[in-house]
């Protein structure tokens, strides 16, 4: 039987380093003329073919972009499934493939990007944290990326977002002026920068209307029915306006609501900063904010792949979204 040729072969036969061959087969870092034609007929001699680079080793590119998400996420939700789609009808129509990446486990990820292993010409980073390595690494290794999500910190890295600061704030007011000052926020986790977002424009909606916010956030690190339920419960009373991050937190407030004899809607108001379920799956119809994550997929793919053939150039898009009033914030809508 043949013996199949490894990295390590390809850089006896070309009298290189084995760094050098991987940095001609990915084109992370520049490699002499001489070094590249070594290396790629040490290739041809030894019929050492990486399957993902077969196509693209004179060009320097695999024509692959990544999708990370964190296996924390529940992928199962309607709107992954609709940026999913999205991110690839987009990659497809500029000729490129989308390879997702479904791993919690962030120093794995930051390894394989490190020594070149991911056959990828640029990743698309979902739910981006305050403090976060994965933008550091990606710096670091010249890896184009694009973040779906504000990056934290400072870093030169083009990103899609919503403006959800001015988002929360406007929902938050219309809110205290129709039900009181009774206000809660249950919000994703606090290391995201979306969360932070949230909170702030929470707070200085807050502020403006003389409440103190001290007592009135929770962290809600499931996203789920249950931590709904529980943090609900623990302020639940006549006139309580509770904002959740998603559906299945709204559901949780439902159902303490439902366990107090309290109406939503009449009694209490709910908003769901998210649609994480469809709104006609509550009685009553839920209240939400409404993100476009088929344009956010597309304007994301478009971003990274200007940046991979064109080169960086800093740029942010944010995105409009639609405030929908429905029937658990009745008297918003019979304000208007």
């Amino acid at each position: 039987m043949k013996k199949v040729a490894k990295i390590t072969d390809v850089a006896e036969r070309a009298g290189v380093a084995k760094s050098t061959v991987s940095n001609v087969l990915t084109g992370r870092k520049f490699v002499s003329d001489e070094l590249r034609k070594k290396v790629l007929d040490a290739c041809n001699e030894l019929d050492f073919h990486p399957d993902f680079y077969a196509s693209g080793l004179s060009s320097r590119r695999s024509n692959i972009i990544a999708l990370l998400i964190e296996s924390t996420e529940d992928i199962e939700r309607p709107f992954y499934r609709q940026l999913i789609v999205s991110c690839l009808k987009e990659a497809s129509h500029f000729g490129y493939s989308l390879l997702l990446y479904y791993n919690s486990d962030r120093v794995k990820l930051i390894n394989t990007l490190r020594q070149g292993m991911a056959p990828i010409d640029g990743a698309l980073i979902m739910s981006p944290f305050v403090y976060d390595e994965r933008l550091k690494h990606m710096e670091s290794e010249r890896v184009s990326c694009v973040v779906l999500g504000r990056p934290g910190g400072e870093h030169d890295i083009n990103y899609v977002d919503i403006d959800n600061l001015n988002m929360v704030k406007t929902v938050t007011e219309s809110l205290i002026k129709a039900y009181g000052k009774d206000i809660y926020l249950i919000n994703s986790d606090s290391r995201m920068t979306i969360s932070q977002d949230r909170e702030a424009g929470f707070e200085e909606a807050c502020a403006r209307n003389g409440i103190d916010t001290s007592g009135r956030v929770f962290e809600s690190l499931t996203g789920s029915k249950t931590d709904g339920e529980k943090f609900a419960l623990q302020v639940l009373r006549k006139d309580a306006v509770i904002i959740t991050a998603n559906g299945l937190v709204a559901s949780g407030v439902y159902a303490a609501a439902a366990a107090r004899g309290l109406e939503v809607g009449k009694d209490i108001a709910v908003f769901a900063l998210g649609t994480s379920l469809p709104s006609d799956t509550f009685t009553p119809s839920l209240s939400y904010a409404e993100q476009n994550y088929d344009v956010f997929g597309r304007r994301a793919v478009q971003l990274l792949i200007s940046e991979i053939e064109n080169g960086f150039k800093k740029e942010s898009v944010l995105l409009e979204n639609r405030i929908i009033h429905n029937m658990s914030t009745r008297r918003v809508v019979e304000n208007d």
